[in-house]
């Protein structure tokens, strides 16, 4: 998942809540993704992404500053790191609840299915797909780490269609 932050500059926000729409609402449309890319862009620019920043910072620290004089410091930058992404994630939620009709169908197929067409949209819309080294075998991996394997008879297959037997 931080391969597609870090490299194709996904909102890992968007990568969970796509998949947590899954499970709730039919597939999320065009507008509702990009509006989705909206709310959260400023906050994420403005807030997330620089307490980020200033984390990872921390984990390599000028000299003459080690890493025991600001672990407290970072832990604390990190918990509110956190609490800037329940916000994003609040955000989302809202959007879900009010733009998109709750599903009739929440067998694992159509779970997966709707996933997948969520994740592609966003990647889409948030211009991942178009990047240099971009392989939506990441968005399918994904899926698998969230909702877990898909299992069929004595094998378990993950989303990228290899099955591996257990």
């Amino acid at each position: 998942m931080l391969q597609l932050q870090d490299r194709f500059d996904c909102n890992i926000n968007i990568l969970l809540w796509s998949c947590w729409c899954a499970e709730h609402f039919d597939p999320i449309p065009e507008p509702v993704i990009a509006k989705a890319i909206d709310i959260t862009s400023g906050w994420n620019a403005k807030v997330t992404t620089k307490l980020r920043q200033v984390r990872r910072y921390m984990k390599t620290p000028d000299a003459g500053i080690t890493s025991t004089d600001i672990a407290d410091l970072r832990a604390n930058v990190k918990q509110v790191e956190l609490d800037a992404e329940m916000v994003e994630q609040r955000l989302l939620q809202d959007l879900a609840a009010s733009a998109l009709t709750p599903t009739r169908d929440d067998s694992e197929d159509s779970i997966r299915t709707r996933a997948r067409q969520n994740l592609s949209g966003y990647s889409k819309w948030g211009g991942a797909s178009q990047k240099k080294g971009f392989d939506a075998a990441l968005l399918h991996q994904l899926i698998g780490n969230i909702l877990g394997p898909t299992i069929v008879g004595p094998s378990i297959i993950d989303d990228g269609g290899q099955g591996t037997p257990r």
